[in-house]
């Protein structure tokens, strides 16, 4: 191999690590929204409006979750949360986001709190093995308590 072509390569190798790196570093950066547009908007939608029957909307249904343990719970181990490349702490700095942004008023009436990363530890790890049949159970259960989300989507 020739010099030229040994530099050539370690010049291509140095500029890969160098986006890796730069890419690393920007998503660690990411806001909430930014996270949100990267990794959740594909199926969600620019205004987490979801897609009937076939994505659940997060815009005025994720609040109503939050108004109880069972609700936390679901929305922290559905598939997209479970399963998400998004750290615990960004996990639930884009569901608190979400909440605020599209749910504030659900908020403020139900005094919901906001997720913790220790609350999104401890759950999000043991995804749901049946999403429907929880909703199901989880929907009615809010429906006592207020209102409650749609029980499909």
């Amino acid at each position: 191999m020739s010099d030229g072509a040994s530099i050539c390569r370690s010049l291509f190798t140095a500029l890969g690590f160098a986006v890796t790196y730069a890419f690393a570093s920007a998503s660690a950066q990411a806001s909430p929204q930014q996270d949100y547009i990267l990794y959740c908007m594909g199926c969600h939608g620019a205004q987490a409006e979801g897609v009937p029957g076939k994505v659940p909307p997060l815009a005025h249904a994720l609040g109503r979750y939050m108004r109880t343990p069972a609700g936390r719970n679901y929305i922290l181990r559905v598939p997209g949360a479970a399963n998400s490349v998004l750290s615990d702490a960004q996990l639930a700095a884009v569901l608190n986001w979400l909440a605020q942004t599209f749910d504030g008023d659900e908020l403020d009436k139900s005094h919901a709190a906001l997720f913790t990363t220790s609350e999104v530890t401890g759950l999000r790890h043991s995804p749901l093995t049946s999403v429907l049949a929880t909703r199901s159970t989880v929907v009615r259960e809010l429906a006592t308590t207020g209102v409650a989300p749609p029980a499909s989507y």
